[in-house]
């Protein structure tokens, strides 16, 4: 073989060993998770998963929310991309992404899926009870490179609300009635999320056993649960004080039931008990505060 042979076969076997040194390991990059490619630009598709990314420190990377993402209040101040049950894609692509967060059902996956389509790398989390949270919280600190971030407010959310769960420690159940909608009446069963945050605050849902999330109920149903206290969460972005008179005076025809008679009906501010996030404590305090009002009085 003479030297022009020996010098080609040379050229060949360092391109081949440049190619495995940095071409495939380029090649691993892309299939790794997200968090090895820089994440500056993010959609947040729910108010939770804006929370959530708010705590992780990930707000200056947000270029765009749903409607109704108003917390925190720096939330409200960005672009809008739809709602929360109408995803507008065009806004979405005009924000020019480079992560989009979703939820998993039904509109949110149809949004994904076109989304994969054109390009966009896309996330989606469930989160529908207490130990989904944990895990949004984790995979959305992988895709985003805030690991530490995520253990610290992970580690902070437990703390809070295992602070609040101690305080009510080993008292007797309170029996809630959780209302979702008044008219027609819908209140929420037992495989919710709702119903953990009612026995971390030391109370147990007055339903039974249901076949849906958040069934529908009669008045025969509604004497026959024995409810000490009715909560509902504020509907729509209406006046608390107007909705509570309405409450007492809706209420008011059931006079046997324990919360009636003792005058425990409440109306609360939704968000932290309709949103799964980062402030799930309070929303736990805040009901416990319904259940047990002299544990914090000091």
């Amino acid at each position: 073989m003479n030297k022009w042979c020996w010098l080609l076969l040379s050229i060949v076997c360092w391109t081949a060993v440049g190619f495995a040194a940095f071409g495939l390991r380029e090649g691993r990059n892309s299939s790794e998770p997200a968090a090895a490619v820089r994440v500056d630009r993010i959609v947040s598709m729910a108010p939770s998963l804006t929370e959530i990314l708010f705590a992780l420190g990930l707000d200056e990377e947000i270029v765009g929310v749903t409607l109704f993402s108003d917390y925190p209040p720096a939330a409200a101040e960005k672009p809008k991309v739809g709602s929360f049950w109408q995803p507008n894609i065009e806004a979405v692509v005009a924000a020019r992404p480079n992560l989009v967060m979703t939820l998993g059902f039904g509109q949110h996956r149809d949004l994904a899926e076109r989304l994969k389509r054109i390009g966009y790398n896309t996330i989606a989390v469930n989160i529908e009870k207490v130990s989904d949270l944990f895990s949004a919280i984790g995979q959305i600190a992988a895709a985003t490179g805030r690991q530490r971030q995520a253990d610290e407010l992970v580690t902070g959310i437990k703390e809070r609300v295992n602070a609040v769960s101690g305080l009510v420690g080993t008292l007797p159940k309170v029996r809630v009635l959780w209302v979702v909608q008044r008219v027609p009446l819908r209140v929420a069963g037992r495989d919710t999320f709702v119903n953990e945050m009612i026995e971390l605050a030391g109370g147990e849902n007055a339903i039974g056993r249901t076949v849906h999330k958040y069934p529908p109920i009669g008045a025969e149903q509604v004497i026959a649960c024995g409810a000490d206290v009715i909560i509902e969460p504020e509907m729509g972005r209406g006046d608390v004080d107007a909705q509570l008179d309405e409450a007492l005076r809706h209420w008011g025809k059931f006079g046997n039931l324990p919360a009636v008679t003792e005058n425990r009906i409440y109306v609360i501010r939704g968000d932290t008990v309709s949103r799964l996030g980062p402030r799930l404590y309070e929303g736990t305090e805040t009901i416990a505060r319904c259940l047990r009002p002299y544990l914090f009085e000091n």
